[in-house]
């Protein structure tokens, strides 16, 4: 009976540990979002496009030539 009391007496799963709140982080002070701050050219990246489309034709040329050769 006495098992039964010390249980609901006691609330959570452990109660010896003590809330706290982590102040190690500013969350006041807004930031920059991503976008804004990003240092990304324009040029950069337009290759990539043509790359794959020879990259795709030249797989597609030897898998025709596996195929019907």
């Amino acid at each position: 009976m006495s098992d039964d009391a010390d249980r609901t007496a006691r609330s959570g799963l452990n109660p010896s540990l003590k809330s706290r709140t982590d102040t190690s982080r500013d969350t006041e002070t807004p930031t920059v979002p991503p976008v804004d701050s990003a240092s990304v050219q324009r040029q950069e990246g337009q290759a990539w496009p043509m790359i794959w489309l020879i990259t795709v034709l030249l797989c597609v040329a030897i898998a025709v030539y596996l195929i019907f050769g």
